[in-house]
């Protein structure tokens, strides 16, 4: 049943997308898309998470008379099909961009006739057959310089930020090492042990959010609740430069002694507890310049014997600056 209504949502999506933006890919247009002009250009529609677009071209009236314009099947991008498609398209100037197989490739249909543009794959092998988020995820993220310069980001299975040129899918040498940020790096456990590049958890299926020049993205580990050690991998949020990949900042969603909160994990339990990820969507008040962090529970999820306090900021919205990083 999951595989049908997987199939079946993604043909429903693509169906009622090309009709809904028959008039907006007529013509190329030019400056930072949205909904507004017919476009769908963020996971959640815009930056404030709305998902709502002003096209009244499908309504309740002709919902029922729907047709399919068209279908794309990902059963060919991967080693075997995915029974599991959450993904969300996105549409900017007449293109549709999507996740898909099992490894996590992106392509890119005209959005007009889903005619294959390009794909991109990237294989990982074992650090993504291990790694504690499968599969297609949620889609991708764009980014344009409104000169030319647009891009497509997106989070592999194997936690990496992958830059790709969005006409032509090709990697973008400029930013990170060859188009690729390792974002593994860095992230710990215990005192500030570095995790193993390969086997360490963290991963993300969520897409990562673009504000202007920043690209935020979250953390996730392995559902469920029979965990092998309380002790595992610290959640975080970072920022990067959209343009060449640079770490602008992180928050430890564990706090480290000397920063607020981590008095609130008690008998230096901050040292021995991991998870408190960022998994789902990160949202943005652009004029205010606010990013909104949903933190989840730390390890393991209904025992907390080993961390005693209030935990911050498990359990928490977390609202930090989106220039610096740090807590509002």
């Amino acid at each position: 049943m999951s595989r049908m209504l997987a199939r079946f949502a993604s043909a429903f999506v693509v169906a009622a997308l090309a009709l809904a933006v028959s008039q907006a890919t007529g013509t190329a247009q030019s400056g930072q898309p949205s909904t507004a002009r017919g476009e769908w250009p963020h996971y959640t529609a815009d930056l404030k998470g709305s998902r709502y677009s002003p096209l009244d071209q499908i309504n309740a009236s002709n919902f029922s008379k729907l047709e399919v314009a068209w279908r794309f099947k990902t059963d060919n991008l991967g080693p075997r099909p995915e029974y599991k498609l959450e993904g969300t398209p996105l549409m900017v100037k007449g293109v549709v961009y999507i996740t898909g197989g099992t490894r996590r490739s992106v392509a890119a249909l005209d959005a007009r006739t889903g005619e294959v543009m390009w794909v991109y794959s990237l294989r990982e092998g074992t650090r993504a057959a291990i790694a504690p988020r499968q599969l297609s995820g949620r889609g991708v993220s764009y980014w344009s310089d409104n000169k030319g310069d647009d891009r497509i980001l997106f989070v592999t299975t194997g936690y990496r930020l992958v830059a790709l040129n969005a006409h032509t899918g090709s990697l973008v040498t400029t930013f990170g090492k060859n188009g690729i940020v390792d974002m593994k790096d860095g992230v710990v456990f215990g005192r500030g042990q570095q995790i193993d590049l390969e086997s360490g958890e963290i991963g993300l299926h969520s897409t990562p959010t673009i504000v202007k020049d920043v690209v935020l993205v979250g953390s996730s580990f392995k559902e469920g609740l029979t965990v092998k050690s309380h002790n595992n991998t610290k959640g975080l949020a970072r920022a990067y430069d959209a343009r060449t990949g640079k770490l602008l900042w992180q928050f430890n969603t564990i706090p480290r002694p000397g920063e607020f909160g981590a008095e609130t994990w008690e008998n230096e339990s901050w040292a021995v507890n991991g998870n408190t990820g960022v998994w789902t969507g990160i949202t943005v008040d652009e004029e205010l310049g606010l990013v909104f962090l949903p933190v989840e529970t730390p390890t393991s999820d209904f025992y907390g014997g080993h961390r005693p306090g209030n935990n911050l900021y498990a359990e928490s919205l977390v609202c930090v600056d989106l220039k610096t990083g740090e807590q509002i």
